[in-house]
């Protein structure tokens, strides 16, 4: 594997064999995972994923982990109907995530949580209590909106005719001000319905690259390169598209205007789309990026870039395999 790849693929993966759809019961989930802790690719491996309700049920398996070190954990939480409801949850998710930490001690290490919140636009309060409470805790946590909503861009006016500023904006710079805060987007799911457009996770990257507020991904980013899935009669977002328009995104230049903000976004939307594996390649030290125009146009990020944008802002995705991510790198010839 080339360094720059290393570099990119570096703790990228958060483990969720749990949920759709492998849908594993935990015991063959945790077998994966410490499986997969102990194989040579156990770099690009992160946290594992399990509801707060669901702590408990681990206490079977801590023992296997002794050899290991601590179980890292990321836990889900958050989500209601109203910020009321919001912030009781995340009350009592914090209590299911101290009362596990007092219960096994440094056998297990939690300190990201993933909350989705009610509405697009909960009330500045909400957000500053529950975050407040969060990081008294120790907890690192990742907001998922509600619902994105419709991007448009009318490609002869240049013009956003969707309610991206009004809606989600807003919001991600209110995140911005939080300490530990940050965006979670969900790339897929098990319906169609659930796959985000190359729009929205391009607006998404680009409005939190500007902004400044770190991202992480779940859902659908099972496979390297964007594709038409068949499953799902849909296309799948791509884990190599996706952090590569993340990363990329810190190479731009704050927009100053319309224009340059609409440029980032068209360069973004493509590189998210395209299907086309042998227009990314990678190097000891730099990725590069072959736009597919007839001017042969090509970007290379330097591994530097690289990993400052995973360390600061593209920080992982959760996949319910770990496994076709590596099989699909080593078909690319990557591996």
């Amino acid at each position: 594997m080339k360094e720059s790849l290393r570099t990119f693929m570096n703790g990228l993966i958060d483990y969720a064999g749990l949920f759709p759809p492998a849908d594993l019961p935990l015991n063959e989930a945790i077998s994966e995972y410490i499986s997969q802790i102990k194989s040579d690719n156990s770099q690009m491996l992160s946290r594992f994923i399990i509801h707060t309700s669901k702590l408990d049920e681990l206490d079977e398996f801590l023992p296997l982990f002794e050899d290991i070190g601590p179980l890292r954990l990321s836990v889900l939480g958050g989500g209601g109907n109203s910020d009321d409801e919001y912030l009781n949850k995340i009350n009592q998710n914090i209590t299911n995530i101290n009362d596990y930490r007092e219960k096994h001690g440094n056998k297990i290490e939690i300190d990201v949580i993933e909350c989705k919140m009610p509405t697009n636009s909960p009330a500045k309060s909400t957000m500053e209590k529950a975050t407040t409470s969060l990081n008294k805790n120790g907890l690192t946590h990742y907001h998922e909106f509600a619902e994105l909503p419709y991007v448009g861009i009318n490609y002869s006016t240049e013009q956003d005719e969707s309610s991206w500023e009004q809606d989600i904006t807003p919001t991600v710079k209110l995140i911005s001000k939080l300490d530990n805060a940050g965006i979670k987007l969900r790339c897929g799911g098990i319906v169609k319905e659930a796959f985000p457009s190359v729009e929205q996770v391009a607006a998404m990257i680009q409005t939190c690259v500007i902004i400044g507020v770190p991202m992480k991904f779940t859902a659908g980013l099972h496979h390297p390169i964007r594709h038409f899935a068949d499953e799902y009669d849909e296309y799948m977002h791509g884990f190599i598209n996706t952090f590569g328009a993340g990363v990329f995104a810190t190479t731009f230049p704050k927009p100053k205007n319309s224009q340059e903000k609409y440029r980032m976004f068209i360069l973004l939307s493509h590189m998210i789309d395209d299907q086309n594996a042998e227009n990314f390649s990678f190097t000891n030290d730099s990725m590069t990026w072959k736009v597919g125009d007839d001017r042969d146009t090509q970007f290379e990020i330097d591994a530097e870039t690289i990993e400052n944008a995973r360390k600061n802002g593209m920080i992982s995705y959760g996949s319910c395999s770990f496994q076709e991510p590596i099989d699909d790198l080593t078909q690319l010839g990557w591996m």
